[in-house]
């Protein structure tokens, strides 16, 4: 029975696409997934992202002055200015975030069908993806937002709530920009997810036959070439000795074959083995011949087989080039709010654990597991895209290594011939992901974004430690002056009380 990977692509999501649907993260139909398991767009969808928007950005502006109050003007202005910054981007986020949906609404709809195609083309060359992994992966990061959502804000609430009543629970209003900003990540990280693990697919295949080719010619009782046994020989000076030695054995003249005797005992043909020796060989088993004594010849049977990859692996670049172009704004905010946010955090933890006020906006540096949650919540919505970014540009890189390797496995000029010109190719398909070109998303941005955080908290922390040092120089001098005046002022009234005692 043949299993559509539409399905199982599309199903492997389903958690996700619900509460994305629900809570108006994506606009399409609701009812089409749940009863076709198809993303269909919807008018009532869209109108279902603006209102949601509308009300979670006014419920959040309330719920921020209620837990504020009268303490906006109690600190500096800068301070004030910067918390209403990092506060007020998460609901900017979240509106970057649902209105790039709306706008690519169209485009998430070709990538998904783009992907089935692929799936059904590498399923007829016996290539499967498991779109079960993508399933589990997409609930464990879902797991992982709502624990470190409960732990922020629950905590928040009881920590710093003064008054426990029903007016007090608008609180909890303020969790969801932040989780619906976790939930587009999310969908992009699977998005880019599922992209790598079709090029592993392919990879992986690619180096099972070269491996069962290998495998094969290691245990065939036919003899090797004697040019190339004698003469140890490493990758790419192989390649160039067998297309050398292969074209001069065809322009030489064939000896006559040799004549038999009609006494002779025939050979027995030593058959395909069978049961776990077979299985040994993977998918190369189509291409080897059935007779253990011969030395295969593969010629064009690799051919279409390496064609489809090559034109898969460009397809698949191109998704992710798709893809790319609908997050790239939103990674963009994500990463500026993700550095602000937690350089902000870090420099107010460092005040609370030196005794110094913090001011109302940064209260949850109090407590410190509190602010430690928080940086590692916000740290991990830019840490994670950027991994599977630069795992999955890897990965596509990795496509080129596995063709050479399979065309050094075959060992023939044809084949050699035929992964030169795909390889000429995959070089013109290059797969980056980018925050609209500012910046690639790869653990170089990562380790720039780490620097830059320690850089700016040391020059927070020495602009601090200044300020206190020329706050307590002020109190001295205000202390001598305060003493120098207190003793002028007893000096003369002492010479005036022994003046009038003299007289």
């Amino acid at each position: 029975m043949s299993v559509n990977p539409v399905r199982g692509l599309l199903d492997s999501l389903s958690v996700l696409f619900y509460i994305s649907s629900i809570f108006g993260v994506i606009p399409y139909s609701l009812w089409a997934f749940a009863k076709r398991t198809a993303i269909q767009l919807s008018l009532v969808g869209n109108v279902w992202v603006v209102g949601s928007l509308v009300v979670y950005t006014g419920l959040y502006h309330v719920a921020t002055i209620n837990y504020t109050k009268d303490d906006w003007g109690s600190q500096k202005t800068l301070t004030n200015a910067i918390g209403i910054f990092i506060i007020y981007m998460e609901p900017f986020m979240m509106a970057v975030d649902m209105v790039a949906g709306m706008i690519n609404q169209k485009r998430l709809a070709q990538c998904f069908d783009r992907l089935a195609r692929l799936d059904n083309h590498l399923a007829g060359e016996g290539v499967l993806i498991n779109n079960g992994r993508m399933r589990r992966y997409s609930i464990v990061l879902l797991l992982l937002m709502l624990l470190f959502e409960a732990i922020i804000t629950v905590y928040s609430f009881v920590a710093f709530e003064e008054e426990f009543n029903a007016w007090s629970l608008i609180w909890f209003i303020t969790t969801i920009p932040t989780a619906l900003n976790s939930v587009c990540r999310i969908w992009y990280v699977m998005l880019v997810s599922a992209i790598r693990q079709r090029f592993n697919a392919m990879n992986a295949h690619m180096n099972a036959i070269a491996h069962g080719i290998l495998h094969y010619k290691d245990q065939c009782a036919g003899e090797p070439d004697a040019d190339i046994a004698e003469i140890p020989l490493d990758y790419l000076e192989k390649e160039i000795f067998t297309v050398y030695t292969q074209r001069r054995k065809q322009l030489t003249v064939p000896t006559p074959p040799k004549k038999t005797n009609a006494n002779a005992t025939t050979k027995v043909i030593t058959p395909w083995p069978a049961g776990a020796d077979a299985v040994g060989y993977g998918p190369a088993q189509e291409f080897l011949p059935t007779d253990r004594r011969l030395r295969p010849h593969i010629e064009q049977r690799l051919d279409n087989k390496l064609i489809l990859f090559c034109r898969t692996h460009d397809e698949l670049c191109e998704i992710g080039k798709v893809v790319n172009r609908m997050y790239s704004v939103q990674m963009l905010v994500a990463m500026a709010h993700g550095f602000v946010a937690i350089t902000a955090e870090f420099y107010f933890l460092y005040c609370s654990l030196t005794q110094q006020d913090v001011p109302i906006l940064f209260r949850t540096a109090e407590v410190f597991l509190l602010g430690l949650a928080y940086i590692v919540y916000t740290a991990l919505k830019c840490i994670v895209p950027i991994f599977v970014c630069w795992r999955t540009k890897t990965d596509s890189q990795r496509t080129g290594i596995e063709l050479h390797y399979l065309a050094n496995a075959v060992d023939e000029v044809h084949c050699y011939e035929v992964v030169n010109h795909l390889s000429l190719k995959l070089l013109n398909h290059q797969l980056n992901f980018s925050a609209c070109g500012f910046f690639d998303l790869d653990m170089t941005t990562l380790y720039a974004i780490t620097g830059a955080i320690t850089s700016y908290l040391i020059i927070l922390i020495q602009f601090n430690l200044a300020a206190i040092q020329k706050s307590n120089s002020n109190s001295t001098i205000a202390s001598n002056v305060s003493t120098t005046a207190m003793a002028v002022v007893e000096g003369v009234v002492t010479t005036a009380l022994t003046t009038y005692v003299s007289n």
